[in-house]
Order: structure tokens, then C-alpha cells, then sequence
């Protein structure tokens, strides 16, 4: 009868959790991708400046937050997520992660849909696997330039 009890609750149980597997297995994916594209010759750059386009700020900020949270790229990556999108401070987050928590427990805990945090993670990598963050910032600052250029000509 225990044995009945044990394997019901196991066939149970699995299929619940199967997608907090699923989610953690596919975060360290898209972490380990990102901290490879960081690895390579200016890729912490290219990376600072994806995260930065994709979630809006300031690149330097992000270097800081590297810097002194001593986190990876890609766990970097998450947790400027999670903070972004909650607005708490990131150094609750990052606290949090460092007392062993997963990201998706973190995530969950701050009402974050996974789905959402794994698509932001791919947008971000592909940008800077493609250099997409310095090709869209040196845009926005020629066209910057050329709206000043043209309001001094009309002035004139």
C-alpha cells in the first residue's frame, strides 16, 4: 500500500514540476550562452550594450552593477531582469541569489513570468552576438545630431 501511496505522489509530482525543470535548464542555457558571447574579444562590451537597448539602462550602470555584484554576465543578465521589471533594488536580488536561491524560485517570488525573462535573455544575446547595442546607440546619436544640426539652421 506505501508503495502504491509513494509511486501515485511521484507520478504526480513530477509533471508539476517538470516545468520549474524546464525553466531552470533553459535560464543556465541562455546564462552559459551569454557569458560565452562575453568571453569572446570585446564581448562584455557588445553584452553591456545589448542589456542596456533591451532593458534600458545606461551602459555604464550596467558595468557598475557587474563590477560590484561579481555575478556573470548571464546571471547579471537576470537579475538586471528581475530588478527592471519590479523595480526593487538589484542588490536584494543579487543577495538572494547568493544565498543559494535559483532564478526561477527568484523569479517567481517577484511575479515574474519565466517566458517573458527567457525571451528578454535570447533578444539580448542575439543583440550581442550581432553587435546590436553599439550599431543602435551610434544611430540614435547621428540622428540626435542631425535633429540639432537642422534646429540651429533654422534659427538662423
Amino acid at each position: 500500500m506505501k508503495r502504491f501511496f509513494l509511486a501515485a505522489a511521484v507520478s504526480i509530482l513530477i509533471p508539476a514540476l517538470a516545468p520549474a525543470f524546464d525553466f531552470e535548464l533553459s535560464i543556465k542555457d541562455r546564462i552559459s550562452s551569454l557569458n560565452l558571447e562575453a568571453s569572446a574579444p570585446d564581448g562584455g562590451t557588445r553584452v553591456a550594450a545589448a542589456l542596456a537597448m533591451e532593458l534600458r539602462i545606461p551602459e555604464d550602470l550596467i558595468i557598475k552593477h557587474k563590477a560590484r555584484t561579481g555575478l556573470s554576465w548571464g546571471d547579471l543578465s537576470v537579475a538586471l531582469y528581475i530588478s527592471n521589471r519590479t523595480g526593487k533594488d538589484i542588490n536584494i536580488i543579487v543577495k538572494d541569489y547568493k544565498k543559494g536561491h535559483a532564478w526561477g524560485r527568484i523569479a517567481k517570488a517577484y511575479g515574474i513570468r519565466t517566458d517573458d525573462l527567457l525571451t528578454t535573455m535570447g533578444k539580448a544575446h542575439n543583440a550581442a552576438k550581432h553587435g546590436k547595442g553599439h550599431e543602435k546607440k551610434e544611430k540614435e546619436f547621428k540622428e540626435h545630431k542631425e535633429h540639432k544640426e537642422h534646429g540651429k539652421g533654422k534659427n538662423k
